[in-house]
């Protein structure tokens, strides 16, 4: 199967970037760096084409950050790229990443996976979320691998792999956005993705603050609490009844 790594990196993270590549250089894998989009730089009509602030003031409990709309469109060049190389899938990491030893061998077992998937998550940097194991497969070097289902995905970009039906559906969904990536891939129906996961977990987040939150906390944007008791109760019942 064709694919690709991608390597999501600001221009101006340097550091970040020496420190990927080295974790990938170890890891005998090659990659193709897309430089993110800078929140910094998008200028008011930017960010009203992209973001949806009607629905965000309907349906979230706070209007996204600028560095939280530049990671969202870097994905989106990502998924753009997959299906304009014609690529089965790609891996899309972000630079503040750890990888595992076992990185490179649980990428090439994924062709051996026979059941249909659109996302998969290769990490769980945040909170725990339960999964339930619906294939096996095993590495070339004998390690067991699962592929997974959740009830409700984790959070976190920093690794997944997206396969080109995957990014065709997504794209045909957004932008524009009113939710951070990784939580719009909670609500996977919305999307008409199927949002799986691989373990063990092959990758982490370093112990830095994200770009995102070094451009703008969302500790200091204001939020609306009704909104997120209200998404909270849609959720629960929207996703049981998506199975």
């Amino acid at each position: 199967m064709k694919h690709s790594i991608f390597l999501i990196n600001l221009d101006r993270s340097h550091e970040r970037l020496a420190n990927a590549t080295s974790q990938l250089i170890s890891s005998g894998c090659e990659f193709e760096r897309i430089s993110a989009v800078d929140g910094k730089t998008l200028s008011d009509s930017d960010i009203n084409k992209y973001f949806d602030k009607k629905k965000a003031s309907a349906r979230y409990h706070y209007n996204l950050t600028i560095g939280e709309i530049g990671c969202y469109l870097s994905h989106i060049k990502c998924w753009e790229k997959i299906v304009k190389d014609d690529l089965d899938f790609a891996v899309i990491l972000e630079d503040d990443l750890v990888l595992d030893s076992n990185f490179k061998e649980v990428i090439e077992a994924i062709p051996s996976l026979s059941t249909n998937w659109h996302y998969l998550k290769l990490s769980c940097p945040f909170k725990h979320r339960p999964y339930e194991s619906i294939e096996q497969t095993k590495t070339r070097n004998g390690t067991d691998v699962s592929l997974v289902k959740y009830n409700k995905p984790p959070t976190g970009t920093v690794a997944q792999v997206v396969s080109r039906e995957g990014a065709k559906r997504l794209l045909e969904k957004k932008p524009p956005f009113f939710r951070p990536i990784d939580v719009d891939l909670q609500w996977h129906w919305e999307l008409s993705i199927k949002v799986n996961g691989i373990t063990p977990y092959i990758a982490n987040i370093s112990g830095e603050p994200s770009e995102i939150q070094q451009m703008a906390a969302r500790k200091n944007v204001k939020k609306r609490p009704f909104n997120k008791l209200k998404e909270t109760v849609k959720f629960k019942i929207l996703n049981k009844l998506a199975g």
